[in-house]
């Protein structure tokens, strides 16, 4: 009898210690407001989900595996709060859906997450993913990548890759990052249609921060020909405490004929404890060929907007943003408009983070 009673309580700690070394988090964003948006087609009011952020449901876990090894999963599904329907269509966790492992060396992922370049501009961008370009974010038309079944054009509505091995760097190297991807195609027959591959290299210090980033995204059109897309974005800030303004340029290109360069000058100003402003000014110069011949046009950007914290969980903003755009010009970032006719957006929201 002492014997048994010994076995269940050694199970019983040795249970606890294992448990105790792993978690398991329920995490989400609940984020709706609303929009007015004139874009040439009339004015259009809406509430939409996922205007500072997109809202979303999540599970993370980690396990200690010993000698400072972790394994890692990510399990997050996108939310559309305005009518409860998955902002990802029919994907489950479509989002996000990683393991992994992590120590010394890093961090190691595969399955289905952001893009390099979703995350560079989560990044640099003031407005990261949110706010503007009816909940796109990004302040212009920059090239995000992402598995896609359209032409080879940029779009915010992408910015996920699946089929993915991702490499991170350990937060110990001085200041410096790197953080790399690799999508297999899984085309039969041809190991290069619809392959990705993107590049983040960073450098962070008392202040400073430049970074760099190149995608290479073999996406594919509705006639099965691979475009080729290439970008290379470069980013700079630096906080200088009463402000951290920043400088953004991409050069997008790629097989049949898109030519888009993109700078963006954006500041982000605390105004006390709880709030901020923030600011960007957009120039893209797209000479891309059109169809008929004509030069895709050009467009120009202007966008502010402000957050204030009610509490380290919950926060209310507000944007505005104009766009004036060339004749040919029909659309910037995740807004789509009539050609030429200039875009007028203002929202408004709250969002809580749990």
């Amino acid at each position: 009898m002492k014997k048994t009673f010994l076995t269940v309580a050694l199970l019983s700690a040795f249970s606890s210690t294992v448990f105790a070394q792993s978690s398991v988090t329920f995490y989400g964003v609940a984020d709706v407001g609303v929009q007015g948006l004139s874009a040439g087609f009339g004015k259009t009011e809406s509430v939409q989900s996922g205007q500072e952020s997109p809202s979303r449901l999540g599970f993370k876990g980690t396990e200690d595996l010993g000698s400072g090894l972790k394994g890692n999963f990510v399990l997050e599904q996108g939310i559309n709060l305005s009518n409860g329907a998955s902002s990802q269509g029919s994907a489950i966790f479509g989002r996000r859906s990683t393991v992994g492992l992590s120590g010394d060396f890093g961090a190691i992922n595969m399955g289905h997450d952001k893009t390099t370049t979703f995350k560079f501009f989560d990044n640099f961008d003031p407005f990261a993913s949110g706010f503007i370009n009816n909940g796109n974010g990004l302040s212009g038309i920059y090239y995000i990548g992402g598995t896609a079944t359209t032409a080879g054009v940029s779009s915010t509505t992408r910015g996920f890759n699946s089929n993915s091995i991702y490499y991170e760097t350990p937060n110990t190297l001085s200041g410096f990052s790197a953080l790399g991807q690799y999508g297999a195609g899984e085309k039969a027959g041809d190991n290069t249609a619809g392959r990705s591959f993107g590049l983040n290299l960073g450098y962070k210090a008392a202040g400073f921060e430049v970074g760099y980033n190149f995608v290479k995204d073999n996406i594919q059109n509705a006639q099965l020909v691979t475009n080729a897309i290439k970008s290379n974005t470069v980013a700079v800030n630096y906080d200088f405490g009463v402000a951290k303004p920043v400088f953004i340029y991409q050069k997008e290109s790629d097989d049949v004929g898109t030519s888009i360069k993109t700078f963006t000058l954006g500041v982000t100003v605390p105004v006390d404890v709880a709030g901020k402003v923030l600011a960007t000014y957009t120039n893209l110069k797209n000479d891309t060929v059109l169809p008929s011949g004509a030069i895709a046009g050009s467009a120009k950007q202007f966008a502010v907007g402000y957050q204030y914290a009610l509490s380290k969980r919950t926060d209310l903003y507000a944007a505005y943003a104009r766009t004036n755009q060339d004749a040919n010009s029909t659309g910037f970032a995740g807004v789509v408009s009539a050609a030429g006719a200039n875009i007028n957006e203002l929202t408004a929201g709250v969002r809580h983070q749990f």
